[in-house]
């Protein structure tokens, strides 16, 4: 497994993405998809069918591809699509597909993106993780293994930049079900003294608050899928913490709107 961070790297001053690599094997995989990421700096990527933004549009268009979009709902729903038109109107989380005139595209602010590549089929997309839809990757696998052949062990993986278990504070319910489904130390209780400090109104009792690591749900739930470790990379950094990043949890904290991220995944070469 291979652990990352993007915020030291040249493109943070003079680009508004951000774009990472895929590993098989344990090492940098060349020739594949890019894989990349809006910055906060490029304003907000928010998409809704019966929207326009044309923020959006302007810095999207600068990949001179075919943009294949979905309305995010939080959910485990990934497509399949062979043309740009295939997704229109329609709500999920999650895009593949082997058509490289396409350019898959989710939005996210906090939640993870994960970026999935089977070199052996050709097979690329992209899916939203956020907490509700953690496991939706392995659903991006089991369709590529269903309509094109793929074998989870082919598959390389990005968990891209999210908020971490620094600043993703949740209560009991939520720490339970982690713990449950995915790895048992997903959650872990915060300290009594740290408790008090959260500057958070959580609705929550006497009962104890935890810290969510959603890289280690993702990772669990890609390892029990068939997914080799060697082949996963992970980014450490924040969103939450990093205001290079835009972040729900922060900004709204400070009564903002906060700003949405596109995140996208296309064959080379990019272009603008």
């Amino acid at each position: 497994m291979n652990f990352f961070s993007v915020l030291e790297t040249p493109e943070l001053s003079d680009k508004d993405y951000i774009c990472f690599d895929f590993y098989k094997d344990g090492k940098k995989l060349s020739g594949s998809p890019v894989c990349g990421m809006s910055l906060r700096k490029a304003g907000s990527m928010r998409f809704r069918w019966n929207e326009t933004n044309d923020n959006r549009t302007a810095f999207l268009s600068k990949f001179n591809r075919k943009i294949v979009p979905v309305e995010l709902i939080h959910s485990k729903i990934v497509f399949d699509v062979k043309n740009p038109e295939d997704t229109d109107g329609l709500q999920g989380d999650g895009i593949i597909t082997a058509n490289k005139e396409l350019m898959p595209v989710i939005t996210v602010a906090d939640c993870m993106p994960v970026y999935l590549y089977d070199s052996v089929t050709g097979v690329f997309g992209v899916v939203h993780s956020g907490w509700k839809g953690t496991g939706i990757c392995v659903e991006a696998i089991k369709l590529a293994c269903e309509k094109y052949n793929s074998k989870p062990e082919n598959f390389s993986v990005i968990l891209g930049p999210h908020i971490h278990s620094c600043c993703y504070i949740v209560n009991e319910e939520r720490a339970d079900y982690f713990n449950t489904n995915f790895a048992k130390d997903c959650a872990v209780p915060m300290k009594a003294d740290e408790q008090l400090k959260v500057p958070l109104n959580w609705d929550n009792g006497d009962g104890t608050l935890y810290r969510l690591s959603l890289e280690k749900a993702n990772i669990f739930a890609l390892l029990n899928a068939g997914v080799k470790s060697e082949n996963i990379n992970v980014c450490t950094d924040c969103t939450c913490c990093n205001s290079v990043f835009g972040s729900n949890r922060r900004e709204t904290a400070g009564g903002s709107i906060f700003t949405v991220q596109a995140a996208f995944i296309l064959e080379q070469p990019v272009l603008g």
